[in-house]
Order: C-alpha cells, then structure tokens, then sequence
C-alpha cells in the first residue's frame, strides 16, 4: 500500500498536452488576480471609511502589475524547463505575501478578504502536482496567521477554526492532486502501450529509444543494441486459423520475448507481427548472444526472422539503427527462403 502510494505521489513525466495545460494555467491564474484585485477594489470603495483603504489599493495595485508581468513571461520555454515547479511555488508566495498584507491591513481575523486565502489552495489543486499544492497549503496556513497577527485582532479560537478549515481543504487539494496525477499516469501508460500485448506500441518504443539515446550521450557512449522481430507466415496463420488464433499468437510471442529480458531492457510491438527489443548497455557480442537466446526460445513458439543492430557501430540514431536492423532482418529472411527452396538435380 505504501509503494502504491508513493507512486501516485510522482509526478509522471510531462507530455505535451499537459505542459500546454500548465501553460494555459499561468494565463488564467492572471486573470484570477484581475478578478480578484476588482472584488477587493469594489469592497475598499465601500468601506472607504476605514482605515488603510490607499494602502489595500496600492498593494491591490502591486498584484495587477504582478500578474500582468507573470501573463508577459515565455511560459512555454518554463514549462519545459526544470523551473517549472519553482516558478508556481514563487508566483504563490508573492500572491500569500500580498493576501497578508491586504488581510492585515482591514483588520486580520475581522476582515472577510480573509477567504481569499482559499483560492490559491483551489488554484494549486486544480493544476499543481502534489508536493506543491502541499506546500502551497502550508503557506496559506502559515500567511493566514501572520495577517491574523497583523491585524491585531486574532484570538485563540478564531486562529485555530480557520487555519484547520485551510488545512482540511488543503488535504482535499492534495488529494485531488494525487487522483489527478494517477489518472494522468494511466492514461499515458495506456497511450504508450499495446492493448493486445501489452507490450510498448510504436510511440511508446520510439520515446523510450530517444531517451536511452539520450542516455548514451550522457553516459559517454554507453552501448545500446536493437533487435528486430518480424514473424514469418504470419498472414498464413490469420488465414487458416483465424484472426482469434493470431492474436493468441501475437501475445504468445510477446511473453516469450519478455520472458528472456532484463529489467532494464524494452519491448515493443511496432505494428501488425513486428516486435522490437532495446537492450541498454549491450554491445555486439552481448547483442548477438541476447538475438540467440530469443531466436531459440521463439522457435518453440513460431517461426520468426531477427535483425540486429549496436549502437555506434551501426548508427547514432534511430532512424539508422532501424534502417540497419530491418536490412539485417531482410538478409536472414532471405537465408530462410534459400535454406527452405527445393534442390533442384541436374
């Protein structure tokens, strides 16, 4: 229960879509300081009786200018960089900093601008990955306080009935969070898998070969292999038996061929009866010896033709270790054709 939990608490590794949500949020979250700042504004004009009314304006006027510069910034180039996360976490604290301020200022626990303290909690559930919003409702509780303390006017009671009200909802918040990301997560498995094999589908593979290429830069030329699969007659087998018997047929081929691999290495299903095998830190001789192993393993299962190819030696890049891979597949295919073709006496 507790790895289950700890999993749903990672982050899972932002595609796409989701960095150009988190790009919309910094929009929006602008917006809400517009709406925000016009609410409290329309609540000075009313009260302006009271006191430090220009001072709740000034800084009502130090928030618009804060969230039009956010609005301005190149959110798309922070949302994949790693500034991301510290980048929210600091928009949230100079948003806490001026709640307190606005709050302290029309009299701390007194002052109904103290429900504002909710809407970052809000905000933070609705786009902030776990641990964030969990720090972003420790800040809430943390400026609630100190706005209460600068009003002058907390008391025990009141302190301690809206600070567990912000934690509860900051416990909701993060438990929304958490919900949010395993779906996330799910999806992106279910995206990135084959429903049939459950194998890696052609995006998930190709993801997967980009980043153990990009571990090979980084590792100084670690060696990295590639196998290709391809069965043979596999047209037969729908044909004769039924597309039923080939599909029992693909996912037999595939636990074959995860049942021979390590931890570290990937299987993919890149289509129809083609599979593919990434073997980290493999070099020719430990590539060769791994396309062996699962030749003979596959040929209790069926009958199937192997390409390889090894990393720098055949290529540096995908496309060139596919290309050399699959001409290697294509010269063991057409020894199989010569070995199985009549002699013909003279």
């Amino acid at each position: 229960m507790f790895l289950q939990m700890a999993r749903w608490w990672v982050t899972p590794e932002p595609d796409a879509s989701f960095l150009q949500f988190r790009e919309r949020s910094v929009r929006d979250g602008a917006w809400l300081t517009y709406v925000v700042a016009a609410v409290v504004a329309s609540y000075a004009a009313a009260t302006w009786e009271r006191p430090h009314r220009s001072a709740i304006l000034v800084l009502l006027a130090i928030a618009i200018f804060g969230g039009y510069l956010t609005s301005r910034l190149p959110a798309a180039a922070i949302m994949r960089s790693r500034w991301r996360e510290p980048f929210f976490l600091a928009w949230t604290v100079a948003d806490l900093v001026l709640v307190a301020a606005v709050v302290g200022s029309d009299g701390g626990d007194w002052s109904p601008l103290r429900a504002i303290f909710f809407l970052p909690l809000f905000f933070a559930a609705l786009s902030y990955p776990p641990c964030s919003v969990a720090a972003t409702g420790v800040l809430s509780v943390l400026a609630y306080l100190a706005a209460a303390l600068l009003g002058g006017h907390a008391t025990a009671e009141t302190l301690a009935v809206f600070s567990a009200l912000l934690s509860t909802a900051a416990v909701m918040g993060v438990s929304q969070a958490v919900n949010r990301e395993r779906q996330r997560g799910e999806l992106q498995s279910l995206s990135r898998s084959d429903p049939l094999t459950g194998a890696l589908n052609r995006r998930g593979f190709t993801e997967r070969f980009e980043a153990e290429l990009s571990d090979h830069v980084r590792h100084d030329g670690r060696p990295l292999g590639l196998i290709v699969v391809d069965l043979d007659d596999f047209k037969v087998v729908n044909d004769t038996r039924g597309h039923a018997a080939g599909d029992d047929l693909l996912c037999e081929v595939a636990a074959t061929l995860a049942a021979d691999l390590r931890p570290s290495d990937v299987l993919g299903r890149l289509g129809g009866d083609e599979f593919a095998v990434l073997l980290p830190e493999a070099g020719p001789g430990e590539l060769r010896a791994a396309a062996a192993r699962l030749e003979q393993r596959l040929g209790r299962v069926a009958a199937a033709s192997i390409g390889l190819a090894a990393l720098p030696v055949d290529g540096l890049c995908a496309e060139d270790l596919h290309r050399a891979a699959d001409a290697d597949l294509y010269r063991a295919k057409q020894r199989r054709v010569e070995r199985e073709a009549p002699r013909v006496v003279a």
